[in-house]
């Protein structure tokens, strides 16, 4: 890798109208050059791409140099590439940087830290499918190649800012750093609340009382946190007069989950000249949300619902009209993670059911 100042590599970039074309390649067009055989290229394109931040070329530059394919093979290269990804928050890097300390290639040989970053990607799940499937085959190679001992003394004493600072140090750290060392804002691995008390117990034995009082103290706060962010949104949809026939249910969406049900006449109030169907739904603070209603045609309205990320009682909202139409109901799922459905129509007619909702902090348990 060229370690041209950034400005001199701006002119170089500026200056030279093949790189201006290759500005505009993709990694993809660089990936099918190298096949050619037209490795000066392809990592010409790859180098300009990640001058602009992308991870993705940074990994590929870092895995030519791992293979030595149409570059001289060079792990330190292959390191610095991976770690310059892992800073712009890449998985793959990440796990390569796993197997580059468990190997020993380009860096100290150190299982304790590979099986950390495996352990953290598989934990938190980082990365794609394929890097979690990496992931859980190095983390359980490195629980074959470690110790009991060795894994107590990494969930103990190792936080996720020790293991950082170790991968941008490449090895040339001598123990555990004082500022690194397991606090309240920086955890030690067994205590990020990743796994299950059991799970810990057959690492290290049966609790000790003093272990058994902090969990149960531990347990109060997260009790306590629960209560502070979940709360009850009350929503009321209202039809006009006649129209709510042609709606047979309705779906509830957050972050988390989908409830749904079906909009019954039984729950269906008269008000002046409109049907009011009435239901809440227990959410945590910060999830997106929306409410969909389900047409006969096979459509689906969309309400998105915004309100604080912390929850208060409230009065009821202003009646909002729907936000946009699914031409194919079954998209909605695609609300389920934030996606953006592909049967979008945002010209909504006048005559829609419109929404409203309010906040309160107990789950209503007379309609449950």
């Amino acid at each position: 890798m060229k370690n041209y100042p950034r400005s001199l590599l701006a002119l170089l970039l500026a200056g030279v109208a093949a790189v201006a074309v290759c500005e505009e390649r993709t990694g993809m067009d660089a990936v099918r050059l190298m096949e050619q055989g037209a490795s000066e290229e392809a990592i010409q394109i790859l180098e300009n791409l990640a001058e602009k931040g992308d991870s993705k070329s940074m990994v590929q530059l870092g895995l030519y140099h791992y293979e030595g394919t149409g570059v001289e093979q060079s792990y330190p290269e292959a390191m610095d590439w991976w770690l310059q990804a892992f800073t712009n928050q890449n998985a793959d890097a990440f796990t390569n940087l796993g197997v580059m300390h468990r190997d020993g290639l380009g860096v100290p040989k150190n299982h304790k830290i590979a099986y950390c970053i495996f352990l953290t990607t598989h934990m938190c799940g980082l990365g794609g499918h394929s890097t979690q499937l990496r992931a859980n085959r190095g983390l359980r190679r490195a629980v074959q190649e470690l110790s009991n001992d060795d894994i107590k003394d990494c969930l103990s004493n190792y936080t996720l800012g020790y293991v950082t600072a170790y991968l941008g140090a490449k090895g040339d750290i001598a123990g555990v750093p004082e500022e690194h060392r397991p606090s309240p804002e920086n955890p030690a691995l067994r205590d990020t609340g990743w796994f299950l008390d059991s799970e810990l117990d057959a690492i290290f034995g049966a609790p000790t009382e003093e272990e058994k009082n902090r969990r149960a103290e531990r347990d109060r706060r997260m009790e306590a946190e629960r209560d502070a962010v979940q709360h009850t949104l009350v929503f009321q949809i209202r039809f006009h007069q006649d129209s709510e026939e042609q709606y047979r249910s309705y779906s509830f969406i957050t972050d988390h989950g989908m409830g749904s049900g079906p909009i019954s006449e039984q729950k269906l109030a008269k008000e002046d000249k409109y049907r009011v169907y009435e239901d809440d739904a227990l959410i945590e603070a910060n999830q997106h949300r929306y409410v969909t209603i389900e047409h006969d045609e096979d459509e689906a309205i969309v309400f998105k619902i915004d309100h604080p990320a912390k929850p208060f009682p409230s009065d009821w909202s202003k009646w909002q009209r729907v936000d946009y139409i699914l031409t194919d109901g079954m998209e909605r799922f695609a609300l389920l993670h934030g996606g953006e459905p592909k049967s979008k129509r945002s010209d909504v007619p006048d005559n829609m059911p419109e929404l409203r909702f309010k906040v309160t902090k107990k789950r209503r348990q007379e309609n449950h």
